[in-house]
């Protein structure tokens, strides 16, 4: 992937959450190459704060912040933040989210035959499955609120919602992580068809996971 090549992004702001995952980083270093000012947004500030060093060093402009997209109050905390910062939000990538072995079966298939330990889908955790459902789609409709009321009216303007294949084809072992990556795709969809539609653009990234 070279999006410098295709793209000029220069002074444009970016803000990306989950940067400290492993393919918000990438995203985040590529779109720092265009010359955009990347804000980097992780519950886990050590990772994100990786991630800006590397990009500093390299000549690119990012800072990280330390977000709970699960808190209304402190994501506008950190839109204000940013906005001091680098200025409006100009592209948002909603890329926080991930799945939680209390939500996540042993077994593919129930048969009668499984051993007393053997978590099946009987056996979830409740609070694994709203944890896991949170972070994925409230983790995007949150940020989401917050920070498309700048974007309304600014040429380029974009939300980008990174949701899986899982959406599509579900993985039988994880219930609650192929649900929220499906009501990611939904409510990008729905997006489109809204009145938002005519002020910014919304897309959708499955990657193959």
């Amino acid at each position: 992937m070279d999006i410098a090549k295709n793209h000029n992004l220069q002074d444009k702001v970016i803000v990306v959450t989950g940067a400290g995952g492993v393919l918000c980083a990438f995203l985040a270093k590529e779109l720092a190459k265009t010359k955009a000012k990347v804000a980097l947004l992780d519950l886990n500030l050590d990772a994100s704060q990786k991630v800006a060093d590397e990009i500093n060093a390299q000549g690119g402009i990012a800072k990280a912040y330390q977000t709970n997209v699960l808190e209304l109050d402190n994501i506008k905390a950190v839109r204000d933040q940013i906005t001091a910062d680098f200025g409006t939000c100009d592209i948002l990538i909603n890329g926080a989210g991930g799945n939680s072995p209390k939500a996540t079966t042993d077994n593919e298939f129930h048969t009668l035959d499984l051993a007393d330990s053997t978590k099946s889908f009987f056996e979830l955790d409740k609070s694994g499955i709203e944890f896991v459902f949170n972070l994925n789609y409230l983790g995007t409709l949150l940020p989401t609120q917050v920070f498309a009321k700048d974007m309304i009216g600014k040429a380029g303007a974009n939300i980008v919602n990174i949701s899986s294949m899982n959406a599509y084809t579900p993985l039988t072992k994880i219930p609650a992580y192929s649900g929220a990556k499906a009501a990611i795709s939904n409510f990008t969809n729905g997006l489109r068809f809204t009145s938002l539609k005519s002020v910014f653009a919304v897309m959708l990234l499955p990657p193959v996971s």
